[in-house]
């Protein structure tokens, strides 16, 4: 029960699959990893299939989880938007990490450092 009032899915916790939102769905995914208390949590493209509000929910969570329950998220995305809540970020080229930077004061400032690093990885939009 302290899971799901932490991801506020509290209202979801009778309901079947089908009748839940993809947002509904990954915090339920994220509570389900979070009921034995890891101190990590592993994430593969968990605003993927979400909209852009059900992505700021999600990443906002992460960020909860961090500060809260001291749980470290490792996560692979492709969005320097949801990377952009994170601290630190590892970018890999061809298998190789090729650069590394850390969140300084500000989420939109690192989301600019983000964006600059794709476009000099050749990863840029």
């Amino acid at each position: 029960n302290r899971v799901s009032k932490i991801l506020g899915i509290e209202n979801l916790l009778e309901k079947r699959t089908f009748e839940v939102s993809g947002g509904q769905a990954q915090r339920t995914a994220i509570a389900r990893a979070l009921i034995h208390d890891p101190s990590l949590l592993l994430a593969d493209e968990p605003t993927g299939n979400l909209d852009s509000k059900a992505s700021k929910t999600v990443m906002e969570l992460f960020e909860k989880i961090n500060k809260e329950e001291k749980v470290t998220t490792m996560m692979v995305t492709h969005d320097p938007l949801a990377a952009s809540y994170c601290n630190r970020i590892l970018f890999i080229k061809d298998g190789v990490i090729y650069n590394e930077i850390y969140k300084g004061e500000s989420r939109q400032q690192f989301y600019q450092e983000i964006i600059d690093l794709l476009a000099l990885l050749g990863g840029g939009n």
